[in-house]
């Protein structure tokens, strides 16, 4: 069984680094940094998400977030909209009228994409989505506890001109 993890693990790393080269041969076209393009990917892909939700779906900082949407705003490539029903809420999207231009450096592997999922009867296409979707969730709960783990054991920084033995100089 650990084979078939294996292979899965390295499948997905693979499958990620080809989305990462993507994202930065897409990036040099449209003259955009790899973070801006793939924070436009994963608005077309998911639709209108909140700050905080870009910047988790990106494993950003709350001020680069705020910062990479600045950036979209100023390339004409997001809208920022209040919720009307939640005035604390701002809403990040994709601006439609940028859809087409965007995407037309992807048409051909959404073409193949497609192509592939098409050829799935429904019964294993439901098994395909429900296994990447467990193998998610259990990446994303292994991160965090990666992540809490790591920042509990993390050397604590001594302030400068402190020593080992006390805060004296033994200069």
């Amino acid at each position: 069984m650990i084979d078939e993890h294996l292979e899965v693990a390295r499948l997905t790393r693979e499958l990620a680094s080809h989305l990462l080269e993507r994202a930065t041969i897409n990036s040099r076209h449209f003259n955009m940094g790899v973070t801006e393009v793939r924070a436009v990917e994963q608005l077309y892909l998911q639709g209108p998400m909140t700050s905080g939700e870009l910047g988790r779906a990106l494993a950003l900082t709350s001020g680069s977030v705020t910062a990479l949407v600045n950036r979209l705003l100023r390339q004409d490539m997001v809208i920022r909209e209040i919720d009307p029903r939640d005035r604390r809420k701002v809403w990040i999207s994709f601006r439609p009228d940028r859809i087409e231009q965007f995407l037309a450096p992807y048409l051909s592997t959404i073409e193949k994409g497609q192509a592939i999922v098409q050829s799935y009867s429904k019964e294993d296409l439901a098994i395909v989505l429900r296994f990447l979707t467990d193998y998610c969730n259990a990446s994303t709960d292994a991160t965090a506890m990666i992540a809490r783990e790591l920042s509990d054991n993390r050397p604590k920084k001594r302030r400068a001109g402190s020593s080992k033995t006390g805060g004296a100089n033994n200069d």
